[in-house]
């Protein structure tokens, strides 16, 4: 199993309570269906995101559960759909709005996380923040997915049950400083909240 697996399946096992998705999870690919579903796609996607793939393609599109805190895991099919309406509009408009090297593949209401891709094989690409600009966020899908698996286990994201409803409480302040430590790219926009006082942006 590689490390994109287990960590993915150790987020899982936390966000999980009460049996909640069990039928939210899409079956995985194989990097045969990932392939042919990427065929007119003009980029590499990094061999990270293929192991995501192959664990669960995503979540339903009927479900409004998050697999991870405050993010809906795209299928591949939602995430190139996305991606060429984005292009669309880019090219609607005349002005490289969307990035073409970025790949959606979290989102939440309008709001995405995309993965950096490139014209041959590599095995990581950074994650970016798209809504109404473009921010790095994480150094890569794998660092990404760590800080998350650090949060619930240190409870910085704690899963508690609300009036039947699961819920998430977040401390801020370790959050950011999880996402900190596993991520340097968030350094500057780090010491900007510090200094407001502030410590939770880009979830």
């Amino acid at each position: 199993m590689g490390k994109i697996i287990q960590v993915a399946q150790a987020i899982f096992d936390y966000t999980n309570k009460g049996d909640r998705l069990r039928n939210v999870l899409n079956k995985g690919l194989s990097i045969l269906e990932i392939d042919e579903k990427l065929k007119n796609f003009e980029r590499k996607i990094p061999e990270e995101l293929k192991d995501l793939y192959q664990w669960h393609n995503g979540t339903n599109i009927n479900s409004d559960l998050e697999l991870f805190y405050y993010h809906y895991f795209l299928s591949l099919e939602e995430s190139l759909e996305i991606y060429h309406e984005w292009m669309g509009f880019n090219q609607k408009e005349r002005f490289c709005i969307y990035p073409e090297n970025l790949l959606p593949i979290f989102g939440f209401e309008g709001e995405y996380y995309a993965i950096e891709c490139f014209r041959d094989e590599q095995k990581t690409g950074k994650i970016w923040h798209i809504f109404h600009d473009q921010m790095c966020v994480y150094d890569s899908l794998y660092l990404m997915l760590k800080s998350f698996l650090e949060a619930y286990e240190k409870e910085a994201y704690k899963i508690v049950l609300v009036d039947n409803y699961w819920e998430t409480e977040v401390n801020e302040q370790l959050v950011s400083e999880i996402k900190l430590k596993y991520n340097p790219v968030r350094h500057e926009v780090a010491l900007e909240l510090r200094e407001q006082n502030e410590y939770f942006y880009y979830p």
